[in-house]
């Protein structure tokens, strides 16, 4: 199975209300919104609710408003992180092609002639091992496609059909952007200091280790994350300690550790199957709820492991096509027209809005416990 196709999964789309109390099935951070549902009002706020945020669910009840209104980022801040993860995107296609291909002696054309036949003719194979269907998922990614139309698409999908997915959890997409921030996220105040190299590289260490583990499982295990968070707050202890809160200094190094608790949050393994219940109320949801839930939590096509998955590979996979020409969302080979990632500060700014609480663990979202909004705080 070629497993380079993912779908972008943290695009974000800023909030936006006009007045109305907007209810949303799972609570998140304070102005960053997040996978409302497989249908009705909780998945559709006036405006668009941001995803990409599934892992930040806790609890259930209404969506305040009010105070996402008080904390939320900017367009600028959203833009930004939109264009970062889909470029992260199309980095991890060609990386995982070229591993594949490596043995050949024309890499390049291996991989485009590889690429035209899973975009353009794929057999029952391609579809039914996913990757068809992720190709056009990458497509569909793209945030001037998906924030202008894949996002709002009321094309109906039987639910049924959504529930025999083979969902599969794509946690390489934010690997390769934690070990660019770990890289070149660094500030100048944390990476000019000898004080904290150690601290530094024990980070990019357990990054390298955790890339190793999700080749063979497309998952980090628990054990890596625990590490990976301790070696965070040895850093941020040590931050804490030399810079005063309010200046410069401690708001970079706040912003740069913030994304790096955020990112690994967003490397635990969601619950699936608890979301997949929801669509025991609907007999239909949208695609644009399909695509938005797999947004929200990383998810790309595995490969269809019975007859039944088969079948429903095989009619998704044209709804999928016609979505992205309707769209008019096709886009050049991601593998052959690879450019430098963006600014990882583009990365680190969109978790400065974000308290530090919200990357401990919250109340299960299927519990029904609802927990205490943050305190509003200033727009980012």
């Amino acid at each position: 199975m070629l497993r380079f196709f993912g779908i972008g999964s943290v695009l974000v789309v800023v909030l936006s209300v006009t007045g109305q109390s907007a209810h949303a099935q799972y609570r998140y951070p304070a102005g960053y919104g997040g996978w409302g549902g497989w249908g009705g009002g909780g998945s559709t706020v006036q405006g668009s609710i941001a995803s990409g945020m599934g892992n930040y669910a806790a609890g259930a009840g209404a969506y305040n408003v009010q105070t996402a209104q008080a904390r939320s980022i900017n367009a600028n801040t959203a833009m930004q992180w939109n264009n970062y993860m889909y470029a992260v995107n199309k980095q991890n296609a060609a990386t995982n092609l070229a591993r594949r291909q490596k043995q050949q002696q024309n890499v390049n054309e291996s991989a485009d002639a590889t690429f035209k036949r899973l975009h353009d003719n794929p057999d029952p194979h391609d579809v039914h091992t996913g990757d068809a269907l992720n190709v056009v998922l990458t497509e569909l990614a793209n945030p001037k496609v998906y924030t202008q139309f894949v996002q709002k698409s009321a094309q109906p999908i039987d639910s049924k059909l959504v529930k025999n997915i083979n969902f599969e959890f794509a946690a390489q997409m934010i690997l390769i952007s934690l070990e660019d921030i770990s890289a070149r996220g660094v500030p100048d105040v944390l990476a000019t200091n000898p004080a904290f190299e150690a601290d530094r590289q024990a980070i990019r260490t357990l990054v390298a280790k955790g890339k190793k583990e999700a080749e063979s499982s497309n998952q980090v295990s628990d054990e890596t994350l625990r590490s990976f968070r301790e070696a965070v707050k040895v850093l941020k202890d040590k931050a804490d300690s030399t810079f005063q809160t309010g200046t410069r200094q401690r708001d970079e190094a706040d912003n740069y550790l913030k994304a790096l608790y955020g990112l690994s949050k967003m490397l635990e393994q969601p619950q699936v199957e608890q979301f997949l219940k929801g669509l025991n109320q609907y007999p239909t949801t949208t695609m644009g709820h399909l695509i938005t839930f797999m947004q929200s939590f990383n998810l790309r096509f595995g490969v269809a492991k019975s007859p039944v998955q088969e079948a429903a590979y095989d009619q998704i996979y044209p709804m999928l096509v016609q979505l992205r020409d309707q769209a008019q969302g096709q886009g050049p080979n991601p593998l052959t027209t690879q450019a430098p990632l963006p600014d990882p500060k583009h990365a680190t700014s969109f978790f400065s809005g974000m308290d530090y609480s919200h990357f401990k663990p919250q109340p299960s979202p299927h519990t029904g416990v609802v927990p205490t909004p943050p305190a509003p705080g200033p727009s980012r």
